[in-house]
């Protein structure tokens, strides 16, 4: 974003902060209509996928890495990057779509279409607090102990949140010219993923779980 276009984006967030509020919520219904415990699945989710993790990593593969001994903090670990990449994930995969895929707003009525980029960007955060949420939820059935700096998480996400709008306001204006840039993102992503430390941290566990 240019440094005229930053402010004018906040400003539209403020003024528009309740149909915002609608549309993220509205994208998050919709996920889940037709389901027979609806949005619950949001929070649902989160708990299943850290319960395949503890399986997986706590009780089938029992890792050793260094300074980390219980295989149950291995895995939140591990969780907490998936959380972070998940977010990026989800708001990179949708922008190059959006203005696409919403087309009736940007056509037929006086919309303020540079807040489109953030509908992804409220459910993705939306997703990732109740992940958070299940994570400090575990911690404290282990046995662990939440220090004060887990409060300041918020703070961590400011600059996150700034570098994928950027690129959201970029392959969204992209994708209005080349559909086929929403194909590329998506596998851009799966690769990233396998490029990330997260994989990195996981053939390293891997290796050192294996090789004894």
């Amino acid at each position: 974003m240019t440094a005229r276009f930053a402010p004018m984006a906040l400003k539209n967030i403020y003024l528009y902060r309740n149909l915002l509020y609608q549309l993220v919520r509205r994208d998050i219904s919709s996920r889940y209509q037709g389901t027979l415990i609806g949005s619950a699945w949001s929070l649902v989710l989160p708990l299943l996928t850290l319960g395949v993790y503890s399986l997986v990593f706590g009780l089938i593969l029992k890792p050793r890495w260094p300074d980390v001994s219980d295989p149950a903090k291995f895995t939140l670990l591990l969780f907490t990057g998936l959380l972070i990449f998940n977010f990026f994930s989800e708001c990179a995969s949708r922008s190059a779509s959006l203005i696409v895929s919403n087309a009736n707003y940007v056509k037929k009525v006086v919309f303020p279409v540079d807040l489109l980029i953030w509908v992804p960007i409220g459910t993705a955060l939306f997703h990732m607090i109740l992940g958070m949420i299940a994570w400090a939820a575990l911690v404290i059935v282990l046995g662990g102990e939440l220090y004060w700096t887990y409060f300041l998480f918020p703070i961590v996400l400011v600059p996150l949140v700034t570098m994928v709008s950027g690129i959201g306001y970029f392959l969204s204006a992209i994708g209005v010219y080349v559909r086929d840039v929403g194909q590329v993102i998506n596998v851009s992503v799966q690769l990233l993923m396998y490029l990330g430390p997260v994989i990195y941290l996981r053939v390293k566990f891997y290796h050192r779980s294996f090789s004894g």
